[in-house]
């Protein structure tokens, strides 16, 4: 699968002689034959996310043998599924794995082994014996990086590595590679990382898992996340999955949405589903058995359902106000407090109310910003 340029440097070999060996080594593995479609052995296996949602719009899991390409914005859930798939991967096949080991690319220093711990608990693993089974390297340049990915080869040949994991893909380098002149380099870099990781893939029949962060487009008065790498990522990757939070605070809930972007046999679909402190789940608590050693509590980033603080703004119920009025485009945290004051409360009583009567009870508040809000709270509650 190496181009006869890259043979052609190892010291003693030409040109002639690096395509000769590498046509005879084709034609050896049957690679310059052309066969009939139905005769093509996919091979493919899945490894579950721990979420059967998640699941369900990736057509069972992640696949072995391509590369899925996860991104969103900060603290969408992307480590978090990192962490999840470096457990479950080591669960049995009916389990939903392939009792098989990772190899953890870290690029952000995010990688956290009380998370895998807790992980592992919640499958039912020793988490020993699971942290004995992630090779972790971190990485500290973008050279270091590719390094790495070609060192996550020899794992999967000599410690049944089916996995590996880049959190995140372009983090370094699109800190080393600043500027329109530095694009070339970099998307050059890049697509030498995206070919490799695609070559270990299909010789090893072996999952890729690349997470990319985001970076915010203006497009007019709206705005909207895009994956960063431009077209080198996006024509490299089998398939492409973008995470959205909930309402325009991550804190806000541990509910996040996940998107099918791209795939080439999957339809555009999504999905909700749950970050906790034991992976990523169908539910906010986590799916976490009755065993001894479950010594932990799951983490809350939210108020409880219909909790009202002391400001007296409710900060979550069902249907129209599963939002709170800080999520409305426009109201704050002192606008919120004088509302609710004043009667509203929640998202349902700012949009039941009457702009001109309500304007006319409170000073420097019109009817004209009352009727924005609403607008706001129709395309939050529609979004």
């Amino acid at each position: 699968m190496s181009p006869h340029n890259i043979i052609s440097e190892i010291e003693g070999l030409g040109d002639k002689t690096a395509k000769k060996l590498i046509w005879n080594a084709r034609t050896a593995l049957g690679m310059t034959e052309f066969i009939t479609a139905g005769d093509i052995d996919e091979n493919t296996e899945y490894i579950t996310t721990g979420s059967s949602e998640l699941n369900r719009i990736l057509g069972g899991g992640f696949q072995t043998g391509k590369l899925t390409e996860v991104y969103g914005p900060f603290k969408s859930g992307k480590t978090n599924l990192a962490h999840t798939i470096a457990v479950t991967i080591q669960l049995p096949r009916k389990q939903g794995g392939l009792g098989s080991a990772v190899a953890y690319i870290d690029t952000e220093n995010t990688f956290s082994k009380e998370k895998i711990k807790r992980i592992a608990k919640r499958f039912e693993l020793d988490p020993k014996k699971v942290l004995s089974q992630i090779f972790h390297a971190r990485i500290y340049s973008s050279d270091h990086q590719s390094q790495m990915i070609q060192k996550a080869e020899t794992l999967c040949k000599t410690r049944n590595v089916r996995l590996i994991v880049v959190d995140s893909l372009m983090a370094l380098m699109r800190v080393e590679y600043v500027g329109i002149g530095m694009l070339a380099r970099r998307q050059g870099v890049l697509n030498n990382m995206i070919h490799g990781l695609s070559r270990i893939a299909e010789t090893y029949n072996c999952a890729i898992l690349l997470t990319n962060q985001v970076s915010t487009k203006m497009m007019g008065m709206f705005s909207a996340n895009d994956a960063i790498g431009g077209n080198i990522v996006a024509h490299g990757c089998h398939f492409r999955v973008m995470f959205k939070t909930k309402g325009f605070s991550s804190n806000n809930s541990l509910k996040r949405r996940a998107v099918i972007v791209d795939a080439p046999d999957l339809p555009p679909e999504e999905a909700e589903f749950y970050i906790t402190s034991v992976g990523i789940a169908d539910t906010e608590k986590g799916d976490v058995p009755e065993t001894k050693g479950l010594d932990f509590e799951v983490e809350t980033l939210f108020e409880e359902e219909g909790e009202v603080q002391e400001d007296g703004i409710t900060t979550d119920a069902t249907d129209s106000e599963e939002y709170t009025l800080i999520d409305v485009k426009g109201i704050g945290d002192g606008t919120a407090k004088n509302l609710a004051k004043n009667g509203i409360v929640s998202v349902e009583d700012l949009l039941n109310t009457d702009p001109e009567t309500f304007a006319s009870k409170i000073s420097g508040i019109s009817s004209k910003m009352i009727n924005e809000w609403q607008m706001n709270a129709r395309t939050l509650l529609n979004a």
